[in-house]
């Protein structure tokens, strides 16, 4: 009975049972959601969301059974080392276009081993040390965190980009411009909770998608959405530039098409403009996404299969 009670006062068991607890839940959530990214690109940030995971909740656990152990721990070293792996999903994020989204990944695993630098050199050069790598540094944090709020917040899953990026500075803010003190356990508690909120709200379907949308808007929404901010621009700028040069007298906004000069002009001309939208869509979303993604969204017209089959043929 005494030991029981001795459990149920440490803090640093109650930490990591938190930690334990929480964890669990964020990885059946992640493995729950992950029937939703099925023949898209994005099984690859899917995986590092899943590593970044473990090492958040993994940390903390750690940390919380050292204490109870009463052994000696570096806790800022350990925190700022799962603290950099949240930013990998995002950098992932912005390379799943193919053929280079696999490849990709050695890019996001290099620039993780650039972020721990800063404990790497207290390893290297002194055995015990607090992280400190400056004021540039922490611009340069800042400046990441930017980044993936900007690309993510824009979209339905916003409530998410929020809870990530409070996450982030909740378990960086140590090491951000004009701050000082340390990183606490309730501090990465509630960035654990956090990030258990944030992937609840991203498979709930975050602020959720209009009914009733045309399938290019559909697809359009559904892409923008999911790949984020950067690669929606991209293929907005493809799409207008499309419409411009061959005077389909559409544009392609945040929100879906808009016509522009297409009203009152006759049928025929309607059907052919949507047909060649419909293979400019599919021909630019096919490098992150495959066709079952598309036949969901974007279904060919008959003319398009009859062209397929011809050339088949």
């Amino acid at each position: 009975m005494f030991f029981l009670a001795q459990l149920s006062l440490d803090p640093g068991w109650l930490s990591a049972v938190a930690a334990l607890l929480i964890g669990i839940a964020g990885v059946v959530l992640l493995f729950w959601g992950r029937t939703a990214l099925r023949g898209t690109t994005l099984i690859l940030p899917w995986a590092w969301s899943l590593f970044a995971w473990l090492a958040l909740c993994g940390s903390e656990i750690a940390i919380g059974m050292l204490h109870w152990w009463d052994v000696s721990v570096a806790e800022d070293q350990i925190r700022y080392l799962a603290a950099m792996t949240l930013f990998c999903p995002q950098l992932s994020q912005v390379g799943a276009k193919r053929p280079q989204w696999i490849a990709w990944q050695v890019v996001v695993a290099v620039f993780l081993l650039v972020l721990w630098a800063p404990v790497i050199q207290v390893w290297g050069f002194r055995s015990v040390g607090h992280v400190a790598p400056g004021w540039v540094w922490g611009m340069f944090l800042a400046g990441l965190i930017l980044a993936g709020f900007l690309n993510n917040f824009p979209t339905r899953f916003s409530p998410t980009a929020l809870c990530l990026t409070i996450a982030q500075i909740n378990m960086t803010y140590t090491y951000l411009p004009l701050t000082t003190s340390e990183v606490t356990v309730k501090g990465a508690l509630m960035a654990i909770a956090l990030g258990v909120i944030g992937i609840g709200s991203a498979i709930q379907g975050g602020l959720g998608c209009p009914e009733n949308l045309r399938p290019e808007d559909r697809a359009w929404i559904d892409f923008r959405d999911s790949f984020g901010a950067f690669w929606a621009a991209r293929v907005m700028l493809r799409v207008n530039d499309s419409a411009a040069r061959y005077e389909w007298g559409l544009w392609l906004s945040w929100n879906g098409f808009h016509q522009v000069e297409i009203v009152g002009s006759h049928a025929d001309f309607r059907d052919g403009v949507r047909e060649a939208l419909i293979s400019c869509l599919r021909k630019l979303l096919v490098d992150f996404v495959d066709d079952a993604w598309l036949d969901a969204r974007l279904p060919r017209s008959h003319k398009q299969k009859k062209g397929l089959e011809d050339l088949e043929v």
